[in-house]
């Protein structure tokens, strides 16, 4: 009789679940020891292969320095330029060679031959002219930077040189030249007890009041009215222009503000003067010259008068000034406001005196210090300045005609900035290097918060826009000056002095300055008019008549008849000297003889 199966009580189940994860959790452990063993082994490989890599590595750059040195030489090439000649040995195109077509052998496809198994020759016949650019460029890379750490370079920019026009040489040494340019050398001014005059500057109730009337301004509601026109108000208005010999020009449902203004491109100053006190239904008339460049042009560099007619008023409604609208703008009192913009502008009153002490300390730098500065340096940076004050003048809606017509005072303008930054550039650099002064990664993210905030970006996204295009290195560097020019501000000897003292100093150096500018031009005039005096006059002897007058001409025959007489006498005066002299040496020779 079969026996039956007892099924297992509760008990021994549990019993069983726990000794199936036991040995589940057994198993899981010994895999666990396993994947640690295969990690750490594969680490050790890991770091067996770096540490061959890193020994061929050194052998690779032993053997290179095993081989002979290239060699430089350098020579003025114009301001602050210099031109660099390196002769690179051949041994070292040889290696280089070698080591390209070594790494080609072990991966070079030729057919008849397993890959990697080809001979040298055939590797070269077929890829010789590939290595050959390879090993020309990766040789001159090679070779440039050891000139500049050779000849003790400090180099600005790229140097310039056609590598197209450079050939790898059969036999023999390769030589090759190219220009760069280098930084000034110069030696700092003492830069302890530079004068500076700090202006004591305040925050006054007017200029509380003013910012006061800004937040009132900005809170401002408009509505329709039958008053006559006031400042600030809004006014919609039919206009019609007309000029001289010009078609009339009409616009309807014009919305201007009342004060100064544009219509159509002209600008208007008495534009608000025309308007206020004019109610619905009155006309105002309003007079304009047009540029030289607007866009309509007929009327260019004519007088265009604009009627308008008044239509529709809408009054600019102000908020009264008390406690209920500080609450608006988000302050508990009107006081409190009075004192949050008292606290903004001493911040900006700081911020300002600590850049007009800066700029002092800059002036006596560019005055006390006097290099020159590579031209091409000086003419890429003038380019840049160019095209920010470009785009800087259309973002202002100024025509781009306009501004081609004066584009030489702005380049003249934009060379003047750029010769300046750059002297002040190279002098605080030399400052900061002297005073070891250092930029920390949170100054410049600090730098960078403030410029994000500016402009209402995310900070972490202006970062890196500006190391995607290389901005970065210039905010470092603009750190690093100001920190330096704070350097010379601890040392210098400030003086405190009144806003209308500090106005009154810089309207002097203003007129001094044009004075000087004046006597420069006056020179320069009076060169000029020297050059024109002398052109002139020798204009004015090409221009002399051909015949001489008669008198002249007797006065030349008689000098010439003189002439010849004295040459004439001259000559035998000579003549004799000579044959007495070969006498008396016959004489000698015939005794002698006889002797």
């Amino acid at each position: 009789m079969a026996e039956d199966t007892v099924p297992p009580t509760e008990p021994q189940q549990d019993a069983t679940n726990a000794e199936e994860d036991a040995t589940e959790a057994a198993e899981t452990a010994a895999n666990a020891a396993e994947d640690a063993t295969n990690a750490e082994e594969d680490a050790t490989e890991a770091e067996e292969t770096a540490a061959n890599a890193a020994e061929a590595t050194a052998d690779a750059e032993e053997a290179t320095d095993d081989l002979p040195a290239c060699g430089v030489a350098v020579e003025d090439a114009g301001t602050l330029k210099k031109k660099v000649t390196v002769t690179v040995p051949r041994e070292r195109i040889t290696a280089k060679f070698d080591e390209m077509y070594g790494e080609l052998g072990h991966s070079a496809q030729i057919p008849g031959f397993r890959i990697g198994h080809a001979p040298r020759r055939l590797v070269e016949k077929r890829f010789g002219r590939e290595v050959g650019k390879d090993v020309r460029n990766g040789i001159i890379g090679e070779s440039i930077g050891q000139a500049m750490k050779q000849a003790e370079l400090s180099t600005l920019g790229e140097p310039e040189m056609d590598l197209e026009a450079i050939e790898l040489p059969d036999n023999g040494d390769l030589a090759y030249s190219f220009e760069v340019e280098v930084a000034p050398e110069f030696d700092l001014p003492e830069t302890k007890g530079i004068p500076v005059d700090k202006p004591a500057l305040e925050v006054t109730d007017e200029q509380i009041d003013e910012h006061v009337e800004r937040f009132r301004m900005s809170r401002a509601k408009f509505e329709p009215t039958d008053n006559p026109a006031a400042v600030g108000d809004l006014v919609s208005v039919d206009v019609v222009l007309t000029a001289e010999g010009c078609d009339d020009v009409k616009r309807e449902d014009l919305s201007l503000r009342v004060g100064p203004g544009q219509i159509e491109g002209l600008a208007i100053v008495e534009l608000g003067d025309a308007l206020v006190g004019k109610a619905a239904g009155e006309t105002a008339a309003v007079k304009a010259t047009a540029a030289t460049v607007h866009p309509h042009e007929p009327w260019r560099d004519k007088e265009v008068t604009a009627t308008l007619t008044i239509k529709q008023v809408t009054a600019r409604i102000l908020p009264e000034l008390n406690d209920e609208f500080a609450e608006q703008v988000g302050f508990d009192s009107l006081d409190d406001l009075r004192k949050f913009i008292s606290a903004q502008l001493a911040g900006n009153l700081a911020a300002e005196t600590q850049r007009a002490m800066r700029n002092q300390i800059c002036q006596h730098l560019l005055d006390a210090v006097q290099f020159d500065l590579p031209e091409g340096v000086v003419a890429r940076h003038t380019q840049r300045a160019l095209q920010r004050r470009y785009v800087d003048l259309l973002q202002r809606g100024i025509p781009r005609e306009q501004i081609d017509e004066n584009l030489t005072e702005l380049q003249a303008d934009a060379a003047t900035q750029a010769t300046t930054e750059l002297k002040l550039t190279f002098i605080l650099g030399k400052v900061a290097d002297a005073a070891e002064v250092e930029v920390s990664e949170d100054e410049i993210n600090s730098h960078i918060a403030r410029m994000a905030a500016q402009y209402n970006r995310r900070p972490e996204r202006l970062r890196q826009e500006l190391t995607q295009d290389g901005t970065i290195e210039q905010v470092a560097i603009a750190i690093r000056e100001q920190k330096a020019l704070d350097k010379l501000l601890e040392d210098a000897v400030v003086t405190e002095v009144s806003a209308e003292e500090l106005a009154a100093k810089a309207d002097a150096q203003r007129k001094q300055a044009e004075d000087d500018a004046k006597a420069d031009t006056g020179e320069i005039a009076a060169e000029r008019e020297q050059k024109k005096a002398k052109k002139t006059t020798k204009q004015a002897a090409a221009n002399k008549p051909a015949k001489k007058p008669e008198a002249k001409k007797t006065e030349k025959k008689a000098a010439k008849k003189t002439a010849k007489s004295k040459t004439r006498r001259s000559s035998k005066s000579e003549g004799g000297k000579a044959a007495k002299k070969t006498a008396r040496k016959s004489a000698k020779k015939a005794g002698g003889k006889s002797d």
